[in-house]
């Protein structure tokens, strides 16, 4: 079976933070919030404070994260699961 990575699309200041407006993550990911941990691992701890509130540790208000264009605020959050062929957009 060939692997394939799940693409993230990156805008905003998580696309300045990596330096690419896409990366491109293992397939062994199974949810968001893996996600998100291998996203601020590869761009740096920067990162974080754009996906993580600094006070609370809950997703920052101001993230946008689509999964195939659906909000994980709308699915289940950081346990929302991925599959190899999802589209994943952060702003």
């Amino acid at each position: 079976m060939i692997e394939m990575p799940i693409r993230v699309k990156l805008h905003g200041r998580l696309r300045i933070a990596a330096g690419s407006d896409q990366i491109e993550l293992p397939e062994t990911l199974t949810n968001v919030g893996e996600l998100l941990e291998e996203l601020i691992r590869r761009a740096g701890p920067e990162a974080r404070q754009y996906v993580f509130d600094p006070g609370t540790k809950e997703l920052s208000p101001s993230l946008i994260m689509l999964v195939n264009g659906h909000s994980i605020r709308m699915l289940v959050g950081l346990n929302t699961p991925l599959l190899e062929k999802d589209t994943v957009s952060i702003d």
